[in-house]
């Protein structure tokens, strides 16, 4: 009886932890690990996920740049079959991926002529064949200001009005080494330029975008001459103005950094901003469409005070309700995860004061992209060590269950053997 007592305890104490927090329904054990035979090394540049559930996944691994697609269940589709080295080519770099509606894949690269970087965009088919019809012979190189500037993409949108959207900052280092212009290129899906302008003449730097069906944000940084302090600004466009300067544009609070993210939904907009010369602070607020501060959403910006601020993201549930994710300053194998009520407040219910851990077998290196879908299940990326190499991962979190802190957990066990006296 003592034995079954024991072991049902185990099972109790143990299950929150290892069983409900990661998905072990999700590829092997909960865990995409892009580490195959051979592979000496790979990281993830970009990955999207669909209303379907299927994650389409641009990787670098080694020398090499491919696509794969993965089931909801995590399993690798083996009737996408990417087999085109042109995203390998010497002088490309792929930054960002957009994964369309139909099935087709779009990815931008940064490419080097051997004088400037240009533009550079591919599409694959839904079986991950080239589509030899985009561009010319199926290639898409734009110098935006049809000039010897280096142009380097930034963020890649495919747009409700089948159009391809990319946000670029633009250098002349004729000028200055340090001041950027941002650009804004539109382009139809068969690969033809519909408008290439400036947004922006001279920016410090830009900092995050966000679009949705066919409205665009952004988030840029600049400075007057000779001038040490800097403003940050939050410019919403239409997509058919895109050309033209900000319909909405507002300066955020001095006492904040530059807007580290921006999350665009159907009805709110919301970014998060950290804390200057302060620890533990990672303020997200929420404006509606016009750019109008919502005064009832109330986060703190507290956070755990392990969670490497820098190296934070959120994204925001279908009811509005926000996970913010960590890497931790406290055990390198362990991914902190923060959840906001809809209107701000800490969730108290969750995890240990509204925080949860999840700790990996792994060291976690860096996190890069976090998505969720319909179930508020969270995909998380990054890099992970495993014997002196650094591999790209995805795991699936689950949120709709009450997770342990470590710890508290640890804390618990002890006083549960502790002989009362």
């Amino acid at each position: 009886m003592k034995i079954n007592l024991l072991s049902f305890l185990f099972f109790v104490i143990y299950y929150p932890l290892f069983g409900q927090q990661i998905d072990v329904e999700f590829s092997r054990n909960g865990l995409y690990l892009f580490k195959e035979l051979g592979m000496g090394s790979s990281k993830i540049i970009d990955y999207n996920l669909t209303d379907d559930g299927e994650l389409y996944v641009l990787y670098e691994s080694d020398i090499n740049r491919k696509l794969i697609r993965l089931h909801k269940n995590g399993q690798k589709d083996i009737t996408f079959n990417f087999t085109s080295a042109i995203l390998s080519n010497e002088g490309t770099t792929p930054v960002a991926m957009s994964a369309t509606k139909d099935g087709t894949v779009v990815v931008l690269s940064n490419l080097w002529n051997g004088f400037s970087w240009m533009i550079h965009i591919n599409e694959f088919f839904e079986n991950g064949a080239l589509n030899q019809e985009f561009g010319r012979r199926g290639i898409y190189t734009k110098s935006i200001l049809d000039n010897t500037d280096d142009n380097f993409g930034k963020y890649l949108y495919t747009s409700s009005n089948d159009e391809i959207v990319v946000v670029a900052k633009i250098n002349d280092f004729s000028v200055s080494v340090t001041d950027e212009k941002i650009a804004i290129l539109k382009l139809s899906r068969e690969g033809r330029t519909l408008s290439s302008d400036l947004y922006a003449n001279s920016c410090f730097q830009l900092n995050s975008s966000a679009m949705q069906d066919d409205y665009l944000l952004l988030a840029y940084s600049e400075t007057a001459r000779n001038e040490t302090n800097y403003a940050t600004y939050l410019a919403g466009l239409d997509s058919e103005r895109m050309e033209s300067q900000n319909v909405h544009c507002l300066s955020t609070d001095g006492n904040y950094e530059t807007i580290d993210q921006i999350v665009l939904t159907k009805s709110a907009v919301y970014i998060s901003q950290l804390k200057i010369n302060a620890e533990a602070l990672y303020l997200i607020r929420k404006y509606d469409l016009n750019g109008n501060l919502d005064g009832t959403f109330r986060d703190t910006g507290e956070i755990d005070s392990d969670a490497d601020l820098y190296d934070s993201n959120f994204i925001v549930g279908e009811q509005g309700e926000i996970f913010v994710v960590s890497k931790s300053l406290n055990d390198n194998s362990e991914i902190l995860v923060k959840k906001l009520n809809s209107d701000g407040t800490i969730d108290e219910t969750f995890g240990v004061n509204g925080i949860a851990s999840i700790v990996f077998r792994y060291p976690i290196i860096e996190l890069s992209k976090i998505q969720i879908d319909r179930k508020n299940k969270l995909y998380i990326a990054g890099d992970m060590a495993i014997e002196g190499n650094s591999y790209g991962f995805i795991t699936r979190i689950k949120t709709d269950v009450l997770l342990l802190k470590k710890e508290k957990l640890d804390k618990f066990i002890r006083n549960l053997f502790v002989k009362r006296q």
